[in-house]
């Protein structure tokens, strides 16, 4: 009884910090004198978060990470979830984040390229069309923190107990064609509170210079 009553209380103290998480701006205006160092800023908060990135434009204006995955709360050496439910969720579940930050002129909309030719040149392939390297004026940044859940097919849950479930195995009709994998990823919801936390690390990190 102790021992659980232990537990329950270092849960509770471990999910109370994880509040502190969700403050921060939804959108980020910056100059565009800082956006070499509001970029380099992104990268540092994502790869201090866990998410190292995997794709970086500078002329395009944005940041697509790896997948890190999302700490329990028996893992506190892993960042912290950014509420006490996604904490509860990352211990009962896998669950990983990946993170795309974006940098876009103020003010500017943004309309679909229907032109038909021949594309020329790497500003092109920015989704404004417009180099960020060179441009002057003010620039928004934003990100998004995507949730994804690890799911096994085939599972067969206990109605009693955990150390009641099975796996089955599916067995291709044709024999000449591999077995499909038993796990895979799918997107749940997007982490607004941890969206927000990057925003203020950037935010944090320009105003320190």
């Amino acid at each position: 009884m102790k021992f659980v009553l232990l537990i329950v209380v270092f849960t509770i103290a471990w999910c109370s910090g994880c509040a502190s998480t969700s403050t921060g701006p939804g959108v980020l205006v910056i100059d565009s004198s800082n956006y070499a160092a509001a970029f380099d800023a992104a990268a540092n908060v994502a790869h201090a978060d866990g998410m190292k990135p995997a794709v970086m434009d500078r002329r395009g204006g944005y940041i697509h990470t790896n997948p890190a995955t999302a700490g329990s709360i028996v893992e506190p050496w892993k960042p912290k979830a950014s509420s006490a439910r996604q904490a509860l969720e990352n211990t009962m579940t896998l669950q990983r984040r990946t993170a795309r930050f974006e940098f876009r002129p103020a003010g500017i909309e943004e309309l679909p390229n229907t032109n038909i030719g021949e594309l020329t040149g790497p500003a092109l392939l920015s989704d404004s069309g417009i180099d960020l390297t060179t441009y002057v004026g003010p620039i928004e940044v934003r990100v998004w923190v995507h949730v994804e859940r690890m799911y096994k097919r085939g599972v067969r849950r206990g109605t009693w107990t955990l150390s009641t479930e099975t796996v089955s195995k599916e067995i291709p009709a044709d024999s000449t064609w591999e077995q499909t994998h038993s796990r895979f990823w799918m997107p749940t919801t997007r982490d607004v509170a941890r969206e927000r936390a990057l925003l203020a690390g950037v935010e944090l990190q320009l105003f320190a210079q």
